[in-house]
């Protein structure tokens, strides 16, 4: 018995009940369709009229098919999976005119599926967009699989010099790449193999011959229309010179022809590349010769230039096909936020390895805050990417027709709107043009800058390259002050006749023009206009011919004039960049000159550089860590020298930074030494051994929390290992002892080693227990018997300022522990004030840079060294009765600490404090200078050297 009307068909709008209507009474007359439609679950009954409603193609399936309906209700609750293992299996065993209908059949009801769960609103877009790539995937991979079963017993099998090599690879390109395939997509394949040589069967063909053959039928199983439909429709012309090239390529005609014929716009194509047969034998080509292709190591804003080339071609296809609506093509559709994701990943993609990915949706997440966009902007271009490819697909599950042109007729407008859930055409109407015309507004700002970014310069430079030039002619007459003339000038004609200049080509000199040009301008109204002009050309001269950089300036308007503002406001600043001009890449951001530098910010920053870095790359690993440094010190020294930092907090911040680096070579060579030996474990009985673990102190200036911006490391390495049993747990066991040796040797490697950006730090160990002749770790057992029994009074000194910063937390705490302990009852307080008195006199007499009228800051009397002394004295002779002293490693809260119990007075305290911060500044500015010196002339400190001298005598020479 026939159900009598179509339940909740009320759910569907009024215009197209009509079409729903016909559609039941043709479902109705087919045999068994009531126990089919009865058999469905209430909420697919519910649904039912509204996928007949929006999809003319789901309508068909389900008449053509009956059996299609009850596939659908026994497959929709996440089992596909299921189905299409089945169907897989199918395909390859069958015959090849068996395996088309399968695929076909295979095909249709799959994508009867993924349209009803995505047009009643129960799959998200994301699903639908995974669900049609797995299908083409799958069905490619059964296509191969029967294509070369069909083929086995004419040819046999192709083989290679090596027999374990996967002989096939296909390439997803485009949106199967991303596995964001639409719902009529085509799909964009490329064909490889890995290596000449011949089959095995009765007809020999050379390899080569025999992947086309193998090619051409895997494109006729998936591409030719038969009454039973398609399967995808193939697109070959992503492959090495296009519809001209070979079907099939080897993988040295790949790499030949990406390093020899390769073009910017296929980068961004290969971007998507994504193995879809054969990934094991990829892999290896693409870590070789296509990531070098596709991501260039450095910084890469020349991509805009052929990304404005690509839209333009864009753009005049676009009028010319009047296209105006086209969702994927038009002005603010999806390619356009194809590109703004895609040129963000080949700009950076290099220094950052999360970027090097397929996955669109994966990748826009990770930009959030980036120079170039901010978190809002992807909120906003993610929010309109989904509306976006949700409409695409509606749009195509009409008719499973390939189209992203929005409809005319009102019944097809009806139906995109319901798939939408919007309440009729004009609302959705209304949220896809201004979804566009957002989307466009982030491309065009992104991709020409905004429109007071766009100002011509006045300053022009056809002189540059004139034989005759006047420049100093040429400077007056663009308003130079007539003062300066003569000295820019001579600067510019430096550089034009320097070799770096010379070997420019003609876009790189473009490029330069537009940077002297507002230069130029700039420096024209500014002070000390020759001084930023050489400034800044010592950073051009550094950047040499590299197209990048000089890009990213001609490209970036903002950055070009930070770049400015930085020269114009220090010497040591415009170093740094001519050095490392890495760091052009962090004045993109306004936020270089607005944002405080903060740990939580170095942390994040470093976890993006280190964190698809592998292990057993120490140098890649190394060179990141660099970076990290030159870019996160370069931040607190702009804030220090635009007045946004006290010292302290600088300090502070440096102290951040290298605490973050330390950890990260304890925890890299931690990984390097335990892969090779296994983890080190301890005890006295075999069946119950603990693992051992590690911790660093840092002591002197990392450890009183005062690095300066050359300051080196005093580090002391520690362990608890203990007991009777003392080794790794490997393949190759070594004992603890040589493990700690050779752990401490490679953390100290790692922070010294010279990479491509430099090295780290200096590291002094020689503050470990017994020097330069102790253990490079010590355990922490030990390292407490010799600071009770054995250490001078200058090591109790030293330890005052020490504590843990990196390793372990319990042995971290232990640690601190052991600190207080020693400092409160083992220092030899009988004879404390004559050792530490001995100590200074002679570092005074031995360490003193000074000439007659000079003052050497940190060591002569009067000096830095003084106040450090004299706090490290009080602090050690009273600690036993205050141990709450010993709370704190820097000056000034331990300064705070004696006053608060009342070993000093507040005045004097408050004095000592002041002349220590003063001393800190200068030594500190002249660091900035990059010579490191500290000698100064002496007369304009002789008052503070002689309180400071009357304080030394009260505490040491008149009591002894």
């Amino acid at each position: 018995m026939q159900p009598e009307s179509m339940d909740f068909i009320g759910s569907v709008p009024r215009e197209l009940r009509e079409s729903v209507e016909r559609w039941w009474e043709r479902a109705c007359a087919q045999d068994g369709f009531a126990q089919r439609y009865q058999g469905l679950s209430e909420e697919h009954r519910r649904q039912l009229p509204r996928v007949i409603a929006a999809s003319e193609f789901a309508a068909q399936v389900l008449l053509q098919d009956p059996p299609s309906l009850q596939w659908f209700a026994q497959f929709d609750a996440g089992r596909s999976s299921v189905a299409n293992g089945e169907y897989a299996r199918l395909a390859v065993g069958a015959s090849v005119d068996q395996a088309q209908g399968v695929l076909r059949e295979w095909r249709r009801r799959a994508m009867l599926r993924i349209a009803w769960r995505d047009i009643a609103g129960t799959a998200p877009v994301t699903e639908t967009l995974q669900a049609v790539s797995e299908l083409a995937d799958a069905c490619i991979r059964a296509a191969t699989g029967a294509a070369e079963l069909h083929l086995e017993p004419i040819f046999g099998r192709p083989f290679s010099s090596n027999p374990a090599q996967q002989p096939f690879v296909i390439l997803g390109m485009g949106k199967l790449g991303g596995r964001e395939l639409n719902f009529s997509s085509d799909v964009d394949l490329v064909f490889l193999f890995i290596e000449a040589g011949e089959t095995s069967g009765p007809r020999v063909v050379d390899n080569e011959e025999y992947f086309n053959r193998l090619g051409r039928e895997i494109i006729r199983l998936l591409d030719v229309m038969n009454a039973d439909g398609f399967v995808f429709r193939v697109d070959m012309r992503l492959r090495p010179f296009g519809e001209s090239g070979p079907l099939v390529v080897s993988l040295a005609s790949l790499e030949g022809y990406l390093q020899q014929h390769g073009r910017d716009w296929e980068r961004y194509a290969w971007i998507k590349a994504r193995a879809i047969v054969g990934a094991a034998s990829y892999a290896s080509a693409y870590e070789e010769f296509v990531r070098p292709f596709v991501y260039r190591r450095y910084l890469d804003f020349g991509v805009f230039e052929s990304l404005r080339t690509m839209k333009a071609l864009i753009v005049r296809e676009v009028a010319r096909r009047d296209l105006d609506h086209h969702l994927k093509l038009g002005r603010g559709g999806i390619r356009e936020i194809e590109f703004i994701v895609q040129s963000m990943q080949l700009v950076r993609g290099g220094s950052d390895r999360r970027l090097q990915n397929a996955a669109l949706l994966e990748v826009l997440p990770l930009l959030a805050g980036s120079k170039l966009i901010s978190s809002d902007d992807v909120a906003r271009l993610t929010e309109s990417y989904f509306l976006l490819r949700k409409a695409e697909n509606a749009l195509q599950m009409i008719r499973d027709q390939q189209t992203h042109t929005l409809p005319e007729d009102p019944l097809d407008r009806a139906r995109l709107a319901l798939s939408l859930g919007f309440d009729g055409w004009d609302a959705a109407s209304q949220a896809i043009e201004s979804t566009l015309d957002a989307v466009a507004e982030q491309f065009d700002a992104l991709l020409f800058g905004a429109p007071e970014q766009r100002r011509p310069d006045d300053i022009g430079l056809a002189w540059l390259d004139a034989a005759d030039a006047n420049i100093d002619q040429e400077l007056a007459n663009s308003g130079f002050p007539r003062a300066d003339v003569a000295a820019v000038a001579a600067i510019l004609e430096s550089f034009r006749q320097a070799a770096t200049y010379r070997r420019l080509d003609e876009a790189g000199r473009r490029r330069l023009y537009i940077i002297l040009a507002r230069l130029l301008k700039s420096a024209a109204e500014r002070a000390s206009p020759a001084t930023l002009v050489q400034r800044v050309v010592r950073v051009l001269e550094a950047i040499g011919t590299r197209a990048s950089y000089l890009a990213l300036l001609k490209e970036q308007p903002a950055a070009l004039d930070r770049l400015i503002e930085v020269c114009a406001i220090s010497g040591f600043l415009s170093r740094q960049i001519a050095d490392f001009p890495l760091l052009l890449d962090e004045l993109i951001d306004a936020k270089a000159f607005e944002e405080l530098p903060t740990r939580q910010g170095f942390t994040q920053e470093l976890a993006a550089r280190t964190e698809r870095l592998s292990p057993e790359d120490p140098e890649r690993q190394v060179e990141a860590l660099r970076q990290f440094q030159k870019v996160a010190v370069f931040s607190v020294a702009l804030a220090d020298l635009t007045g946004r930092l006290p010292l302290m907090r600088v300090s502070d911040r440096l102290t951040d930074i290298a605490e973050l680096i330390v950890q990260c070579c304890m925890d890299l060579a931690w990984q390097q030494m335990t892969h090779l030996y296994g983890t080190p474990y301890c005890g006295e009985e075999a069946a119950n051994l603990r693992p051992v673990v590690v911790a660093v102190a840092g002591y002197g200036k990392l450890g009183g929390l005062e690095l300066g911006y050359a300051s080196d490391l005093d580090l002391v390495f520690l362990h608890d290992s203990a007991g009777s049993i003392q080794l790794t747990d490997g393949e190759r066991p070594l004992d603890n002892g040589i493990f700690f040796l050779r752990l401490g040797q490679r953390i100290v490697h790692l922070l010294t080693m010279h990479s491509a950006a430099g090295r780290l730090y200096e590291v002094d160990m020689r503050l470990r227990p017994n020097g330069k002749g102790g253990f490079l770790m010590t355990g922490i057992d030990a390292f407490e018997r010799y600071q009770l029994s054995d250490a001078w009074t200058w090591e109790h000194q030293a330890l005052l300022r020490a504590r843990a910063v990196g390793g372990d937390a319990a042995l971290c705490a232990a640690f601190e522990a052991v600190r207080r302990r020693v400092l409160s009852s083992a220092v030899r307080r009988d004879s404390l004030r004559t050792d530490v008195l001995e100590m200074r006199l002679r570092m005074r007499k031995e360490l003193s840079r000074s000439q007659p009228g000079q003052f050497d800051i940190k060591q002569d009397a009067g000096g830095i060294g003084d106040i450090e002394f004299l706090v490290q004295y009080w602090v050690l002779a009273s600690a036993q009765a205050h141990p709450e002293l010993l709370t704190y490693t820097d000056n000034i809260r331990q300064l705070e600490g004696l006053t608060a119990v009342g070993i000093i007075d507040e005045a004097t305290s408050q004095w000592l404090k002041q002349a220590y911060i003063g001393y800190r500044t200068v030594l500190h500015h002249l660091s900035l200078e990059g010579d490191g010196e500290r000698v100064v002339a002496a007369e304009p400190y002789q008052e503070t050297r002689d309180r400071l001298r009357e304080i030394w005598r009260a505490t040491f020479e008149s009591a002894a």
